[in-house]
């Protein structure tokens, strides 16, 4: 991974109670919402454990040294088979998790509390999609990249409908030296993605750092804390020693009046 000069710390909101601390984030006067201790460290080892032993935990084919518990929508859509109904056919990770802590459901609730048009799950060509997954990060990094459903799919009228797509995650665990979530303000077409993409195969999903510059923001997350951020704009993870688990799901805005739509 090429090197960054460190960023300057994130501007974020502490508290999400309200549709004004969700319009901060949408109007660009933070760069993320920040939930610290969200969780508890009982909590988060249990997640841990129930991730790192789960048979379903796979590594990614085009990510070297990240691993994954749960169905993505960009991974299914993009594979060779593109069998959606198949790939969602197994259980919904978050169902298996409610077993092991109530944090998911504690987060779930948080969000439709403050977001006073609720939430719905993503539902693409009939199939209801997954609403979470957990990943692994061992001893490794993130290239920049975005994510952006609207980009992505957009021969589909519910993606379109997407004005910006958040990330939320839950950090159950993190390493004592790295692996911190970076941001740039910058959002790309899939022309200019594309043009700036990296050459090597397991990094080809994200785009160059030399080609795109420093960061503007960082964010060391603690154990347990619930970050939200644009992710339709680049972001990245730094290299770290150790591992760094998470628990994520995508959150599309679709203006004001309308449920935030979610998925992984």
């Amino acid at each position: 991974m090429v090197g960054s000069l460190r960023a300057e710390p994130a501007r974020v909101v502490s508290d999400l109670r309200r549709l004004a601390d969700w319009k901060q984030l949408f109007d660009g006067r933070v760069d993320a919402i920040h939930l610290t201790a969200f969780a508890g460290p009982k909590e988060c080892t249990e997640l841990v454990k129930f991730i790192a032993t789960h048979p379903r935990t796979v590594g990614y084919d085009n990510a070297r040294g990240i691993l994954r518990l749960g169905n993505s929508f960009s991974d299914v859509r993009k594979s060779t088979s593109g069998n959606i109904a198949g790939a969602y056919a197994s259980v919904d990770i978050v169902e298996e998790a409610l077993g092991v802590s109530k944090v998911i459901s504690q987060l779930l609730g948080v969000i439709t509390a403050s977001w006073p048009y609720g939430l719905e799950t993503y539902s693409y060509r009939g199939v209801v999609l997954h609403r979470a997954i957990a990943r692994r990060i061992i001893g490794a990094h993130a290239e920049p990249h975005d994510d952006n459903i609207s980009k992505e799919v957009c021969e589909d009228a519910v993606a379109l409908t997407v004005k910006c797509q958040l990330g939320v995650n839950l950090y159950l665990e993190m390493p004592e030296m790295g692996g911190e979530l970076e941001g740039w303000h910058r959002q790309l077409n899939a022309e200019e993605y594309d043009r700036l993409r990296n050459p090597e195969p397991d990094l080809a999903y994200g785009v160059r750092r030399d080609a795109i510059g420093n960061p503007d923001w960082e964010i060391r997350p603690g154990l347990g804390d619930v970050i939200i951020f644009k992710n339709t704009e680049l972001h990245a993870i730094r290299q770290g020693e150790g591992s760094r688990t998470t628990w994520g799901f995508f959150l599309g805005y679709r203006g004001d009046e309308k449920p935030l739509l979610v998925w992984s």
